[in-house]
């Protein structure tokens, strides 16, 4: 009778740490300190991605907020070259993974380095859509990432998401002929540049993807532009006890005109990912993501209107 409850307890315990399938989070001993982040983003470019930002986030946290907990705390953006067009031709949202968004983290006394970014299904429950090539995305960017962790293991984090029945994605349009795009294109993005620091928002990286686009010969759209887009307030919080929370950060901004649709659109990816994928209770970090969310939202329909 004693050994059944003790192999019962060891089952029940094994049940309790259930994975949370939005993220992926790889760690691996780096003791020896051989992996870098510049050795992560090597293995990206060398495996067909397209790194566009790969920023030390512990020098702004100790500049704004005095201190830091980690030894290590980056962000990467970055996209797949090849599937990347594939992903924004079959459906213009999914441009607000392109680029995509990496923690690497390393906490001060611990020997493990993290590596986290969503999963499949993590892409799918943002933009509600499914397609092949999410499960494709998430297959090449595991290949890259184990070249660069070749003795990593996936982390099951404590905690699942919690339900939410809020779209996860925000989205603005702007009645615009095809013939007028451009010609307000620049107007319209000088707006929304401007704001940003006012509100506490930093432009990690710019990704004029129309360019991409231009060369698969793809013709849909007069532009496609992706602007990453941070508030340092936000994952510095957020990251405290939440470290993985990097994968949504920076958010990806997409703004374009498709031709033939009569209105220029801004979509990205909303703070209730955040909270959901996240399963964050903590009132004042659900304030200071709201927060965030008003002024861009403020934002982009002053520059709108």
């Amino acid at each position: 009778m004693k050994l059944i409850k003790v192999i019962m307890m060891v089952m029940l315990s094994v049940v309790g740490l259930s994975a949370n399938e939005d993220l992926i989070v790889y760690k691996m001993d780096n003791s020896d300190g051989k992996i870098t982040t510049q050795t992560i983003e090597d293995s990206l470019t060398k495996s067909g991605f397209s790194v566009q930002e790969n920023r030390d986030m512990n020098g702004p946290f100790k500049i704004q907020f005095k201190e830091t907990s980690y030894e290590i705390y980056n962000l990467l953006t970055a996209y797949h070259k090849e599937l990347a067009p594939k992903l924004v031709i079959e459906h213009p949202r999914n441009g607000i993974f392109v680029p995509f968004s990496v923690a690497i983290y390393k906490k001060k006394g611990d020997k493990f380095l993290h590596v986290s970014f969503l999963s499949a299904k993590g892409l799918s429950k943002i933009t509600g859509q499914s397609t092949a090539l999410y499960k494709k995305l998430e297959e090449e960017t595991k290949k890259a990432f184990l070249k660069a962790l070749p003795n990593a293991e996936v982390e099951k984090l404590d905690y699942e998401p919690l339900a939410t029945d809020k779209k996860l994605y925000t989205e603005y349009t702007l009645e615009m002929e095809d013939d007028e795009a451009d010609d307000n294109k620049e107007e319209l993005e000088m707006v929304v540049e401007g704001g940003l620091k006012p509100i506490g928002f930093v432009m990690a990286s710019f990704n004029e993807f129309g360019v991409d686009l231009d060369e698969v010969k793809n013709e849909d759209f007069e532009f496609y532009d992706a602007y990453s887009l941070c508030k340092l307030k936000v994952i510095y919080n957020v990251s405290i006890t939440r470290p993985e929370a990097g994968a949504f950060a920076p958010c990806t901004m997409v703004i374009y005109h498709k031709k033939g649709d009569g209105k220029t659109t801004i979509i990205f990816p909303n703070v209730h990912n955040w909270v959901s994928t996240l399963a964050i209770k903590d009132k004042k970090l659900i304030e200071i993501l709201d927060k965030a969310q008003t002024d861009i939202e403020a934002l982009i329909v002053n520059s709108i209107e």
